[in-house]
Order: C-alpha cells, then sequence, then structure tokens
C-alpha cells in the first residue's frame, strides 16, 4: 500500500551494511533509487531501512531528478537467529542462488558452498568469483521478506576442509538412511551437510560422521540438494520453535 506525500510505504530499502545512524543521510544505489520509482513511493515518504546485518530504522525518502537518498531515523538492533548452516554440495550456480535467497527467508544464518567429488567436474559449478552475486541474493532476498538479517554466504570450500572444521552444536548429514531428526531443538547451533547430485562418496561420508555429522532424513525419496535444503531449513526452524516454546 501507498501512502500520501510525509506518510509510511510499505517499501523495504537496502542500505550499506553498518550505514544506518540516526540523523545520517544516506545516498542510495541506483538499484534501490528504481526500487523507489517502481513502488511510488514520494519525497517526504517514509519507508523502511535495512542493512541486512540486524540494522532497522525509518528512513525518509530525498529525491532527485535521478538518484535518491534517505534520512535516517531511530534505529533498533535485532538480534541475529541462533545459528543455522547450510553447507551445500551445489554443481549447479543457478540452482544455488535460488536455494540462496530461500534460505534467507528461511532464517537461514550461514550457507557455505562445498566443493565435493560430484562438483568438481561440473562446468556449472560455483566458483569464488560468483559469491558476492550469491551475496546480492539474500540481501535482495530479505528485502522482499523483511528480514533484518541475510545469511552470510562463504566462499567455497573443499569437503576435507569443511569436516575438520570445529563446528559447535547440533551436526545432521542429510541421508535417505538416517534417522528422523528430533522433534524439539533448543538455541544450539544447527548445522546441516547436504551432498550434491549424485550424493557424497562413501569417503567423503565417512569424514562427515568422524566430525560428528549424524544422518537424518528429510523425507521419504531422494532429494535434490535444493529440496534437501530447504526441507532441512523448514524443519529445523519449526523444531526450534517447538523446543524454544516448550
Amino acid at each position: 500500500m501507498v501512502g500520501g506525500r510525509g506518510e509510511m510505504v510499505a517499501v523495504n530499502v537496502l542500505v550499506p551494511a553498518g550505514s544506518l545512524v540516526s540523523g545520517a543521510r544516506i545516498a542510495l544505489d541506483p538499484v534501490e533509487a528504481h526500487h523507489l520509482r517502481v513502488r511510488r513511493a514520494g519525497a517526504g515518504d517514509a519507508v523502511r531501512l535495512l542493512d541486512g546485518v540486524g540494522g532497522v530504522a525509518e528512513g525518509i525518502i530525498e529525491l532527485g531528478r535521478k538518484d535518491a537518498a534517505v534520512t535516517v531515523g531511530a534505529v533498533t538492533r535485532v538480534e541475529a537467529s541462533h545459528p543455522l548452516v547450510l553447507a551445500i554440495g551445489a554443481g549447479e550456480r543457478d540452482r544455488f542462488a535460488w536455494v540462496v535467497e530461500k534460505a534467507a527467508e528461511l532464517g537461514v544464518t550461514e550457507i557455505v558452498p562445498l566443493e565435493t567429488e560430484h562438483t568438481r567436474g561440473v562446468a556449472s559449478r560455483i566458483r569464488g568469483a560468483q559469491v558476492e552475486r550469491f551475496r546480492r541474493r539474500a540481501r535482495e532476498a530479505i528485502k522482499q521478506c523483511g528480514a533484518s538479517w541475510a545469511p552470510a554466504v562463504r566462499e567455497p570450500v573443499g569437503l576435507e576442509a569443511f569436516a575438520a572444521e570445529p563446528h559447535e552444536g547440533l551436526r545432521w548429514l542429510a541421508a535417505l538412511d538416517g534417522g528422523l531428526p528430533p522433534a524439539g531443538v533448543g538455541p544450539s547451533p544447527v548445522t546441516v551437510a547436504i551432498g550434491p547430485e549424485g550424493g557424497f562418496t562413501v569417503e567423503e561420508r565417512r569424514r562427515l560422521e568422524a566430525a560428528g555429522f549424524a544422518p537424518v532424513r528429510f523425507g521419504d525419496h531422494i532429494l535434490r540438494f535444493e529440496t534437501a535444503a530447504l526441507a532441512a531449513a523448514v524443519y529445523t526452524s519449526i523444531a526450534r520453535k517447538r523446543g524454544l516454546d516448550g
């Protein structure tokens, strides 16, 4: 809904991370300025500002002929969600980008592209030069859904190196032969490892299980990596609410 001049407009606007300071004037990038015009927001209207790292504020619009800026009002700092990490063996970058967008909507806090045996030979696999694109996709997603935090997207990491990292809290390995995940999850961090098409190799699975990743089933059939990632995110979100509310 668009209000008259000087009214709050139902529009979320992205600003650079950490830039929200009460009273500051922030020049908007061309994408955000265009977004305001598409949504028919006018000079003097108030919009909701998001910086993607927990900062939320009201901003008053200033419009030039081709540019736009906002003056920041009172700033609220929203605490980050309890950690939920998806480590995904993703060999296809466009499908991975879609996962990033949906994971942002579902409250995932970190996404790790895993380099695995079955992704190394894929021409469309994720490369480090594309990570900034995924980070922008995550920020665009919070603009649409209104979340205060965008998930962090890491550089691609080899599975062996990932398995050797310290992982706090619950560690799950998405696997059709796994047990059902617990009905309730508390504030403990949750990390879910999800294989690419073709799955993890026997050796990769051995490494993950040796690192404490317990096989967990999120469906009754073999799932594509993007389906498994969203199933894990939705299930964990619901289980966490049950665990914290109970």
